[in-house]
């Protein structure tokens, strides 16, 4: 992602524009490779780059107002939410692809029609993206990017209070969602607590996206994105055996009706599989117990809060950091840009009564 190496000292307002911008470039590049039937990552990094530019205006609302408005913040939830079926199908397929070895003698049948019947959706799905999700979101991109362009700010003297810094305000996100997730987590206590491991997920989520653009820019970032991840995997895995063993069992019960595309010898291999998810469901509740509970959670949230309060700056200032851990100087952003368009330090700032100015 390329963003200026002073992000953390540009204002709240040029800092979560600037964000909100390389999102949309991300999320442009893997839109064009939708139409590419090999490209098997395609369709997961789009819908990762649609999550996290989600993620960044929720969070940045205050800063961002007037460039995003609520129809636009619809428009992303449901561009987002759409390709939700084709990522669980994709995952499905995925797990059900290696279990092959794991099935005895006269189980394998129900394993080839179970993927036969997903493969069947998931090229439905698939189509569905790359047509129309694909172009919804050039035309949403398109409006997004003239609003993100630029904004305009008051310049006021006397005694006003210094506006917050993309960095200050940051730190401030970074403490409310860890105590968001602290309370999420409380919540999880048995492997039936489906939604609230899906809530729990979702915080994390959140707390990662505000963390990793300063990964390569704040001493202690990147470690706390590392166990985020950890998390987001351990619960992720939960709910995707979650799902797929409801898929399972909608098989089963509606195999005794004996419709063609349902045959009876299926029974033996999907009463397997639905096994095997449930085992694996139990075994990563049983991981994210070991590492998510008690004072192994607590320690993580204390890091985080910390981490949140210096950026915040109701504690010693962050060491900010160049991407190779050197020391930042202005000229790092002077990188030609992947369209071959020259960089930009910054977006154009107006004041009241000089009126916004356009990027050049």
């Amino acid at each position: 992602m390329r963003l200026p190496s002073d992000l953390l000292r540009r204002s709240a307002e040029e800092g979560s524009r600037l964000l909100a911008l390389a999102y949309l470039d991300e999320i442009g590049l893997a839109e064009q490779r939708l139409s590419d039937p090999q490209d098997a990552e395609a369709l997961h990094d789009f819908r990762v780059g649609l999550r996290r530019m989600r993620s960044c205006v929720r969070a940045y609302r205050s800063p961002l107002k007037g460039s995003v408005s609520t129809k636009a913040r619809s428009r992303l939830r449901d561009l987002t939410l759409s390709t939700n079926p084709g990522r669980d199908i994709e995952v499905q397929l995925d797990w059900l692809h290696r279990q092959a070895e794991r099935l005895g003698p006269g189980e394998t049948a129900g394993l080839a029609w179970l993927i036969g019947r997903l493969e069947g959706r998931k090229y439905e799905s698939l189509d569905r993206v790359t047509v129309e999700i694909g172009q919804e979101f050039f035309r949403a991109a398109g409006k997004l990017r003239r609003r993100l362009a630029t904004f305009q700010m008051e310049v006021r003297t006397g005694r006003e209070p210094k506006p917050l810094s993309f960095g200050e305000a940051t730190g401030r996100l970074i403490q409310s969602t860890a105590a968001e997730l602290s309370g999420r987590l409380k919540v999880v206590i048995r492997p039936e607590h489906v939604a609230e491991a899906h809530g729990a997920r979702i915080s994390a989520k959140r707390l990662r996206y505000l963390l990793e653009p300063l990964s390569h820019r704040a001493a202690g970032a990147k470690a706390l994105v590392g166990r985020l991840k950890q998390l987001q995997d351990v619960l992720g895995h939960l709910r995707d055996m979650q799902v797929l063993s409801q898929e399972i069992e909608s098989s089963l019960a509606a195999l005794p009706r004996g419709a063609i595309d349902r045959p009876i010898v299926a029974r033996p291999g999907l009463e397997a599989l639905l096994r095997l998810a449930m085992n694996e469901a139990g075994n990563s509740f049983a991981s994210f117990q070991a590492d998510w509970t008690n004072d192994r959670a607590a320690r993580f949230l204390i890091r985080a809060d910390e981490f949140g309060r210096m950026l915040a700056g109701t504690a010693p200032p962050v060491r900010e950091l160049t991407p190779m851990g050197g020391t930042a100087r202005p000229e790092e952003n002077g990188k030609p840009a992947p369209n071959g368009q020259p960089p930009s330090e910054g977006l154009p700032v107006g004041s009241r009564g000089l009126g916004a100015m356009s990027q050049p």
